[in-house]
């Protein structure tokens, strides 16, 4: 052999070492080498075979110039023919005459010369490279040890290579599992999970299908849950029994499993169509199945379908799929803690709705008079209707316990009812407040917001002290009632809402109309049925009842033991006017069980009602009255016989008393309206409702 010659071998070396070391690809490594080898040698086929130590065969991994059914058939032992034999003792073999060997396994009738080297990397041997020749004597020993160092060197490579594969897998894992756990903390909807987590899944580790199946106790059956791109029809295919199939067997079993190939497996059903979705060949496909348990017992399974690729850790992504088996059973195990929750708060609330339907179903509305009794009877006949109620009477006596009584034992009741006192928001907010507004629409209306009409929809809205509403904004409320639409503030598009409007108000809208404060037109939207609450004066039979039932009320609320109330205290709470109202008697009780120190209240607990009622403060303030030109004050109010028993109180009980009648007397004058109550007065507004809520003034 010349120089020139016995230097080919040593740069053959080099230049399959350089090619070799320009790759990170394991898969395209071995496709190299097996490549150089055959080049090298000047054969027509040949096969790269890894050593597979679980099952102690050779897998053939990559080949040239065989049939595709070989690589997929043919499974050599470790040990068995030239190739086992090599695996097995990590010599080469060099075979000139194939038919001279008896150990030659024939795998293709035309070979004729066969040569075999071991992969060898720290003493482990990892696979076996065997070239092929039609020809007879086609190998040299030259080329023996030349495609031994190759292959050893290979080893090295693809070791190294096999390793970084691994951390850039593991690295991907990592990554797919960060990205399933936000998609899991994201949501509380399991479909959304589920197949988000299939996407994902699909997507990141380009899977040829993935599929979720869970277990319907109540039918006894496994239901497919979650799967990218299968059709409604292929995913209602998707139910086995236990025991049924690759997913039923390993429901049953509760063991992880790995299909090497799902077409050669008689297990895999196919029964949705996986096999019509795949890219690939379907016996270079694997199946990986985990089960997914809950609290030691199997709730379903989860199943990918990966492509063959060379040297693929089949055994880490199975690992990783099991991770993802506990994040969908944890997903699973939070779901039903809320949805226990969820059912727990929403048999509270339909024992609340229970308790407010028992508790305006005039079970508040306490009376046995006979003008209580029509009123509720009214109240039945129009809960379930459409129509707009006016509730009219003087403050405390309930006309917004009215309203809620209509609406909880309406069909509204388990929809929105949404109270508003007219009086309390300033007339610049209170468009806002009824109807919402846009962003920007004025200064301060940073955000759109929703107004009470839009989140009563489907409700009821309760409009207290209806005769405060400024008039611009009673033209929108009449367009509420007559085409069933609002228009925010700012806006320039109407929302159509189906809601019924309650009002109330202790005015009289008649004479606010006369004066062109209220529109007549909107008096009669608003007014299709009346009710009138009756003051408590008109219906004195019915304070019994009250003083019981507020007795009983405020104790509980407050851990009292109040077992009742003398009969000389009865007498006086029955004779009393009550001009505020029930309101007034439910604030007396109140005060006298939170104060009494006694199982048994008497009159000393209603001293301010026994005042009231006595002979000094009557005459005092009955000379207090409108002479028809302004307040006028008499002079027997100075009379000291009028205000001997006021002994160390007199100048609080007198200057109180005065103060009160004469608020009461401005707001008359004034029709109740307080800006212009407060002017007269000389005070402003916020020290007018400060008083009148200290002198309990009801108006």
């Amino acid at each position: 052999m010349t120089e020139k010659a016995s230097l080919n071998p040593l740069l053959s070396i080099h230049e399959v070492a350089t090619a070799m070391n320009s790759t990170l690809d394991p898969d395209g490594l071995l496709d190299l080498i097996l490549d150089r080898c055959i080049s090298f040698c000047g054969v027509e086929s040949g096969s790269l075979m890894l050593v597979n130590p679980k099952e102690d065969i050779l897998d053939i991994v990559t080949s040239r110039g065989l049939n595709p059914e070989v690589k997929r058939e043919v499974k050599l032992k470790i040990g068995q023919g030239v190739t086992g034999i090599v695996a097995s003792t990590g010599r080469g073999i060099l075979i000139n005459d194939v038919s001279k060997d008896s150990n030659y396994i024939a795998i293709k009738k035309e070979i004729k010369s066969e040569m075999a080297v071991p992969m060898i990397v720290e003493d482990n041997i990892i696979g076996v490279i065997s070239l092929d020749s039609n020809r007879i004597n086609a190998f040299t020993e030259e080329h023996l040890a030349i495609v031994s160092i190759l292959a050893n060197q290979a080893a090295q490579i693809f070791k190294n290579l096999q390793t970084f594969r691994q951390l850039e897998q593991k690295n991907k894992i990592q990554q797919v599992l960060i990205e399933i756990s936000k998609v899991v903390t994201s949501s509380l909807d399991l479909d959304e999970i589920f197949n988000s987590i299939m996407f994902i899944l699909e997507k990141s580790l380009k899977l040829e299908k993935g599929s979720l199946v869970l277990y319907f106790p109540e039918e006894g059956r496994l239901k497919l849950v979650a799967a990218v791109g299968l059709t409604q029809d292929e995913r209602d295919k998707g139910v086995y029994q236990p025991g049924e199939g690759l997913t039923g067997k390993v429901f049953e079993s509760g063991e992880a499993t790995i299909v090497r190939s799902v077409a050669d497996d008689p297990l895999f059903l196919d029964r949705v169509g996986y096999i019509s979705h795949f890219k690939n060949d379907p016996h270079n496909v694997s199946l990986l199945s985990v089960p997914v348990t809950s609290d030691l017992s199997i709730i379903g399974v989860v199943s990918v379908f990966i492509a063959h690729q060379k040297n693929s850790d089949l055994q880490t992504y199975l690992d990783f799929l099991q991770v993802v088996a506990s994040i969908i059973s944890q997903a699973i195990r939070i779901h039903n803690l809320v949805d226990e929750a969820t059912k727990e708060i929403s048999r509270e609330n339909i024992l609340l709705k229970r308790e407010l339907k028992d508790k305006y179903k005039f079970g508040s509305l306490i009376g046995r008079s006979k003008i209580m009794e029509k009123l509720f009877e009214k109240i039945n006949l129009v809960a379930d209707s459409r129509a707009s109620v006016l509730i009219t009477g003087e403050s405390g006596t309930g006309k917004e316990m009215i309203a809620s009584a209509i609406h909880y034992n309406s069909n509204r009741s388990d929809k929105p009812f949404i109270k508003i006192n007219c009086a309390a928001i300033p007339e610049n907010l209170l468009e806002s407040e009824l109807f919402g507004h846009k962003k920007g629409s004025f200064t301060g209306a940073v955000a759109d917001k929703k107004g009470k009409f839009e989140l009563a929809d489907g409700g009821t809205i309760f409009l207290d002290e209806i005769g405060e509403m400024d008039p611009n904004l009673q033209s929108k409320l009449l367009r509420v009632l007559q085409e069933r639409e609002i228009e925010a503030v700012g806006s320039v598009k109407a929302r159509k809402v189906d809601i019924r409007i309650l009002a109330a108000t202790n005015a009289n809208l008649e004479e606010l109309i006369q004066q062109k404060k209220f529109r007549s037109d909107l008096y009669y939207r608003l007014n299709v049925v009346n009710m009138h609450t009756p003051a408590l004066r008109d219906r004195p039979e019915d304070i019994p009842l009250l003083i019981s039932h507020f007795i009983d009320k405020y104790s509980k609320e407050n851990g009292k033991v109040i077992k009742g109330i003398s009969r000389e205290a009865h007498k006086l709470l029955s004779a009393f006017s009550w001009p505020g109202n029930v309101r007034e008697l439910e604030n007396v009780i109140e005060r006298s069980v939170v104060l009494s120190q006694t199982e048994m209240l008497d009159i000393a607990d209603f001293s301010e009602i026994n005042t009231k009622n006595s002979n000094v403060i009557q005459p005092v303030a009955e000379k207090i009255a409108d002479n028809g030109n302004g307040l006028e004050i008499s002079s027997a109010f100075y009379n000291p016989s009028n205000l001997d028993a006021l002994d160390g109180r007199a100048l609080e009980v007198v200057v109180g008393e005065v103060e009160s009648r004469l608020i009461q007397y401005a707001l008359k004058r004034f029709r109740y309206t307080k800006t212009r109550v407060a002017k007269y007065l000389g005070i402003n507004r916020n020290t007018l409702d400060k008083r009148i809520k200290e002198l309990n003034i009801e108006y």
